[in-house]
């Protein structure tokens, strides 16, 4: 299937030598829904189980190690699999199918320069405010490196640490 189809384009020595993962190889990932496979079939996604998420890793890291973080990571950490636990309604409905189809295409922002890969020594912040309209926003102030597909992507699950002082959300500060 797909993934043995996958395993056949791709050519380790000549991505580790270009340190570039060619086209044809990225959208054949988006075609067959490799960045959706976490995701529930509703929302266009494979909903395939965490055991056949990692088979599929392993079978594409044999042929490219870079190859298989950029399947493994959009479906491990980042938007979808936040989007699936924390989501809104309205948030699933819209973000999830074009992330599951590679119309949008996901990163996640944890690591920083001081604090590595450690989420609680992260000093990215944000803190919540009401705008001139009435609405809420976030502003944010943040210095990631090190994210995996960040030079590609169009959407970003982002850890920071959230502040509301005037408890504007209804849980505190």
């Amino acid at each position: 299937g797909p993934v043995a189809k996958l395993c056949e384009m791709i050519d380790g020595w000549e991505i580790l030598k270009k340190r570039d993962i060619p086209p044809h190889v990225i959208e054949f990932i988006k075609k067959e829904k490799f960045w959706g496979m976490i995701i529930p079939k509703e929302y266009g996604g494979l909903g395939f189980s965490n055991f056949a998420h990692s088979q599929v890793v392993h079978a594409v890291s044999t042929r490219s190690t870079a190859v298989g973080v950029t399947v493994m990571v959009p479906n491990s950490l980042g938007p979808a699999e936040l989007l699936v636990h924390y989501g809104t309604d309205e948030q699933k409905k819209h973000y999830l199918p074009r992330l599951a189809n590679g119309q949008e295409i996901p990163c996640f922002g944890l690591t920083e320069p001081l604090a590595g890969s450690d989420a609680g020594s992260i000093s990215s912040n944000g803190v919540v405010f009401k705008g001139d309209d009435g609405k809420l926003y976030i502003r944010l102030n943040w210095n990631k490196r090190w994210i995996t597909l960040a030079a590609i992507s169009t959407t970003i699950g982002l850890a920071f640490k959230l502040r509301d002082p005037e408890n504007f959300l209804g849980k505190g500060e």
